[in-house]
């Protein structure tokens, strides 16, 4: 597996239908991700084209906000050409010791390509450590220290509104407070005494 160091968030497979799929090299061309099974992606190359792909899941490298990097090169791609579904054992033997336990469910973002002349820029300015903020809305955020502080109710262009249960409490937090999202939570640079000075509403 390719080094992770500059991984941002992870994204769902289901997120990805419709996206152009490359090998190792982007000469490598696996056409575009139609569909995402258990252990795999169906992908098809052409509108009128009947070749057809089904690629493991365990060969994902990483997604790069356009294209999905597969570790498959010219030469193996034939061998995931085929009409009908594999079958989940025959999708396991592309699992290796590096795979990441939880490729089947979702592959990380990576925005520097190395493997292309492209260097993609999504990060702007602020170098925000999430892609889309949109889904953070409703996850629940964690201070540094590992406290729960609530969770996102609403997004403001440089911050984002957090609540805790019951809306006993609330916070404006800037986004470069954020150290990472997960996909299911929100972690922040700060330990829990140090977000006091982003309460707005104490009841």
């Amino acid at each position: 597996m390719s080094d992770n160091k500059n991984a941002l968030d992870f994204v769902d497979w289901n997120e990805l239908k419709g996206k152009e799929a490359r090998g190792v090299d982007k000469k490598v061309d696996l056409g575009e991700i139609q569909g995402i099974g258990r252990t795999y992606v169906v992908t098809k190359k052409g509108i009128a084209s009947k070749e057809k792909f089904y690629i493991p899941k365990a060969l994902a490298e990483r997604y790069d906000g356009k294209r999905v990097w597969f570790n498959v090169t010219e030469g193996a791609k034939q061998e995931f050409g085929r009409e009908n579904p594999p079958t989940d054992e025959e999708m396991a033997k592309y699992r290796t010791p590096d795979s990441r336990p939880d490729v089947n469910e979702k592959i990380v973002v990576v925005l520097e390509n190395p493997v292309s002349e492209e260097v993609i820029v999504i990060r702007e300015a602020k170098e925000f450590p999430v892609l889309d903020w949109e889904r953070i809305i409703h996850k629940n955020v964690r201070s540094m220290d590992g406290e729960p502080v609530g969770n996102v109710v609403a997004l403001y262009p440089d911050s984002f509104h957090v609540e805790t249960q019951g809306s006993q409490m609330a916070y404006d937090i800037p986004k470069n407070e954020v150290d990472g999202f997960d996909g299911a939570e929100v972690r922040l640079k700060a330990p829990i005494t140090d977000l006091e000075r982003y309460i707005i509403k104490n009841k």
